[in-house]
This record gives structure tokens, C-alpha cells and sequence, in this order.
């Protein structure tokens, strides 16, 4: 690879810091607070969490690697109808807040599979959970493997190393932290990311100007933002982009026990919904 290319001495230090920054804070919450002794402290940051780190750790888990590597590479291939999802989705979550959370806390459970046995059964909680733990061991794997290839790409560190330094250090400070360091955490990573777009935003406006972005993006036809069609072999259409929306509010934000786990850690209904 160019030398240009590579990771430089600044680079590898942002690098561990975002490392060891996670490792502290699970250290942190370990020994003080409620010092995770009870389900509801370790599961539920107490049930008293604040909107900021809940607010701040869904946009983390929303703006995963697989999100930030390849939306990218869908808008440059496909151009930015990929992004009009949102609309539907601020939609979606309008229904969540309204519909979804307020069963949650009549019911008094404390995670999304306690709502299913209350309304469904053993059964279903134990099949639901059970599906649950194998989606996330798959996309765990996808999350991890993510990064891993990029930093492989830009420096020495190989894939393998990469996978498991990056997989022991969220096992450490999720196993020692609970909820809390969780939340802390994402509230540094999400800062972190935000921080690395705006930079990428700016360096590309220094170097070649928005006149000339604008250009660029109309000759490579990437500018077509509406597309009616009703071809359904299409990879992208309003309409599809639309339903799109909604589903991810109903089966991320609604239904799964990532988020719904964050929404009760707030403890009450109405701090969840504002």
C-alpha cells in the first residue's frame, strides 16, 4: 500500500485511546454506584438512566461499522434515495413512543422477552430469545468483522488481531460495567464517530470544494433522489426505501431487546417517549 495510505503515529494513538477510554469506564462503574450487585443496577443502569446516554448509546447502536462502511458505498453506487428510509422512520418511531413504550412499563417487565411470556407464553419467550441470541452472534461477528478489515488495510495489524482485541475489550467492559458502562461508552463512541465525520466532511470541502462535489456527484448520476418505480427487482425505489423505514422502527427500535433494554432504563414512560 502507499505509504501516504497508512496509519500514521497520531492515527495509532486516537486508536488506543478509544480503546482504553471503553476499559476505564467499565472499571468505573464496577466499583462505584450501585457497583452492579443487583439485576436491576447491572441490566437497567438502575432504572434511573439519563436521556443524554440513552439518547447518545441508540445512535451508537444505530450507527454500527456495517453502517458507517457501507452506507457510504450504497449512496455512491445507488445514489441518496438509500437515505430517504429516515422519513418513514421518524414516522415509525412517533408509533413506537406512543404504542410500543407504554405497554413496556404497564407491563412492569424489565426486558422485551417478559412482555412475550406475559402475552404469548414460555414458549414464545424462549423461542424469540433464542433466535435473538443467534442474530446476535451473527451480526456481532459482522460488527467485529468490519473494522477489522479496514484497520488490516491501513496497517500491520492483521484481521485475526483485530477481531479479538477489539471483541475482548467490549467483552471486559460490558462483563464488568453492566448497562452503565454501556451507555457511557456509546456516548464517547458516538462523539467519537460524529467527530470523524465532521472532520471527513470538512477535509473534503478544503480540498476539492462543494462547486466541484456537486459536479462530480451530477455526472455520476447520483443526484436522482425519487425514483417511482414499481419494479420490485430494483434495489432501491421509494417504495421500497419507505417500507424500509418503518420496518426498522417496528423491528429495531420497537421490538428489540437492544433498545427496548435502553428505554427502560429510564424508568419511567415518560422520559422514554421525550
Amino acid at each position: 500500500m502507499d505509504p501516504q495510505h497508512k496509519l500514521g503515529i497520531v492515527d495509532y494513538i486516537i486508536i488506543i485511546i478509544s480503546l482504553l477510554i471503553p476499559s476505564v469506564i467499565g472499571i468505573v462503574f464496577r466499583f462505584s454506584g450501585g457497583k452492579q450487585k443487583s439485576i436491576k443496577e447491572y441490566f437497567l443502569a438502575g432504572k434511573n438512566a439519563s436521556k443524554l446516554p440513552v439518547i447518545m448509546s441508540i445512535t451508537a447502536t444505530t450507527l454500527s461499522s456495517i453502517f458507517m462502511i457501507g452506507a457510504p458505498s450504497e449512496v455512491y453506487r445507488f445514489g441518496p434515495l438509500y437515505c430517504l428510509f429516515a422519513v418513514t422512520l421518524g414516522v415509525g418511531l412517533l408509533i413506537v413512543s406512543h404504542i410500543f413504550i407504554p405497554v413496556y412499563f404497564q407491563c412492569n417487565v424489565s426486558s422485551i422477552y417478559e412482555f412475550l411470556e406475559l402475552r404469548f407464553g414460555k414458549l414464545t419467550r424462549f423461542t424469540v430469545s433464542t433466535l435473538f441470541t443467534l442474530q446476535m452472534v451473527l451480526y456481532s461477528s459482522c460488527v467485529l468483522y468490519c473494522p477489522a478489515i479496514v484497520l488490516n488495510a491501513m496497517s500491520d495489524v492483521s484481521v485475526e488481531a483485530a477481531i479479538a482485541l477489539c471483541g475482548c475489550i467490549c467483552t471486559f467492559y460490558c462483563f464488568l460495567g453492566g448497562l452503565k458502562a454501556v451507555l457511557w461508552t456509546d456516548v464517547f463512541q458516538t462523539f467519537l464517530m460524529l467527530m470523524s465525520l465532521l472532520a471527513l466532511h470538512i477535509t473534503g470541502i478544503m480540498e476539492i470544494g462543494l462547486n466541484e462535489i456537486y459536479k462530480r456527484a451530477s455526472a455520476g448520476g447520483r443526484l436522482h433522489v425519487l425514483d417511482f418505480s414499481p419494479d420490485l427487482t430494483k434495489t432501491y425505489t421509494i417504495w421500497n426505501t419507505m417500507m424500509r423505514g418503518m420496518g426498522l422502527a417496528f423491528g429495531f427500535y420497537g421490538t428489540s431487546q437492544i433498545q427496548v433494554q435502553r428505554f427502560l432504563s429510564m424508568g419511567g414512560c415518560k422520559k422514554a417517549q421525550s
